[in-house]
């Protein structure tokens, strides 16, 4: 079956509420330059595949899973990715701007080069990612937890809840109360 076919029948399997067409469930599939905007994608299952190089903008990715799963150069711009695990995934050189990851785990990701400005990410898990040179600016990061995440030269300008996350959570503040040259909130 055609990779367009299984998403399709992934979107009438969401709008039917599971009455008609079929959830996709997949395990190390690779799919490149996928291209679909605007549809209801949420509660899809996809582990350890690579979809990079994809443009999936403004679509419902809710509440789902794709556990080491790899979006490397793809854009994902405005979409809804509300308590979707991505736990182990890569997100290298990807654009996440302005979507809605509230509850989001990214733990141990790869995030390095990603653009994340103006996303919402309450409550979002970046435990023991990387983080390196990513764009949070005018992100809203309140009660997202950082713990262990590697920050050379992240960018955090105008973003909310950084200074939350600062003196909260004691296992950062020590490390980062002085602001070093790895963590700064303009990027230079």
């Amino acid at each position: 079956m055609e990779i367009e076919d299984r998403f399709s029948k992934h979107i009438q399997w969401t709008d039917s509420a599971g009455d008609a067409g079929e959830k996709i469930e997949w395990e190390k599939v690779e799919v490149r330059n996928l291209n679909i905007t605007g549809q209801n994608l949420s509660c899809m299952l996809i582990v350890e595949s690579k979809m990079n190089h994809s443009i999936l903008t403004n679509n419902d990715m809710s509440d789902g899973y794709f556990l080491g799963t790899s979006f490397d150069a793809s854009n994902l711009s405005e979409s809804i990715l509300s308590k979707t695990v991505f736990n182990y995934g890569s997100f290298k050189h990807t654009s996440l701007k302005k979507c809605l990851c509230i509850k989001a785990s990214f733990d141990d990701a790869d995030l390095s080069y990603a653009d994340l400005s103006g996303a919402d990410l309450q409550r979002a898990s970046f435990r023991g990612a990387n983080l390196s040179y990513a764009n949070f600016s005018h992100a809203n990061l309140k009660g997202a937890v950082l713990d262990g995440a590697l920050l050379y030269k992240t960018r955090f300008a105008d973003a909310k809840g950084v200074e939350e996350w600062i003196v909260q959570n004691d296992i950062h503040t020590a490390a980062y109360r002085k602001k070093p040259q790895e963590w700064t909130e303009d990027g230079e």
